[in-house]
C-alpha cells in the first residue's frame, strides 16, 4: 500500500464551492481589491 501511494499520487486542485466571494468595505482601495480579486480567482489555474 505504500508503494502504492508513493507512485500513484496526482497533484490536484479542488474547487470547494463559490466563485471567488469576496467582502469589500467602503474604505476600500477599488483598484487594489480588484487586482487581489482577479489573481484570487485564477490563482491555481495553470
Amino acid at each position: 500500500m505504500e508503494a502504492a501511494a508513493k507512485s500513484n499520487l496526482k497533484p490536484v486542485s479542488l474547487e470547494l464551492g463559490g466563485k471567488s466571494p469576496l467582502i469589500i468595505f467602503n474604505d476600500v482601495d477599488v483598484d487594489l481589491a480588484t487586482q487581489l480579486a482577479l489573481k484570487g480567482a485564477l490563482y491555481n489555474k495553470a
